[in-house]
């Protein structure tokens, strides 16, 4: 799967894109990559999930706005809280119903996710995430909080919290 397209920087209001910009995006026709990636977090097990996202952040910073669209025809609710852009993506659509919602703050200057909250309804067994995450990647760290775990990677924290509490 070519994922290129979830690292293209996020458009601003009032600014054109430059003719490269739409080459690209007439490009995802020829591509079912995004359908792909969709599908995958619709079907795919909580934990097979969570390796996705992390995949997707050990290859750069995803545009925060195709990011969201992986969860579906969510509804998002944007706020601002001190130089943060926070979306709130709700009515998640997951197979299982296992994510509630998602929450990402974004660095207002740069566009980029600094934390990635996924609200599930049950932690999921933290050793056995653990060694899932060791089997895919060498350098990950894991560390539980409270009642979440803290995947860190680069710039974004990858939080999975119970939601609820």
């Amino acid at each position: 799967m070519n994922k290129s397209y979830l690292y293209t920087k996020p458009s601003i209001i009032g600014v054109l894109e430059s003719r490269d910009e739409f080459d690209s995006i007439g490009s995802w026709f020829d591509d079912n990559t995004p359908e792909l990636l969709r599908k995958k977090i619709y079907e795919s097990p909580l934990d097979e999930m969570i390796i996705e996202l992390v995949e997707i952040f050990k290859e750069g910073n995803p545009n925060y706005k195709k990011l969201a669209v992986l969860f579906g025809f969510v509804e998002i609710e944007e706020g601002e809280q001190e130089e943060r852009i926070i979306w709130k993506l709700q009515k998640i659509e997951r197979k299982d119903d296992d994510l509630t919602k998602v929450v990402m703050h974004i660095d207002a200057k740069h566009l980029i996710i600094q934390d990635l909250y996924l609200y599930v309804n049950e932690l999921p067994f933290l050793q056995k995430l653990k060694e899932k995450l060791n089997v895919h990647f060498k350098d990950i760290t894991l560390q539980k909080k409270n009642n979440a775990f803290v995947i860190i990677e680069k710039e974004c924290d990858i939080s999975i919290v119970k939601y609820g509490i």
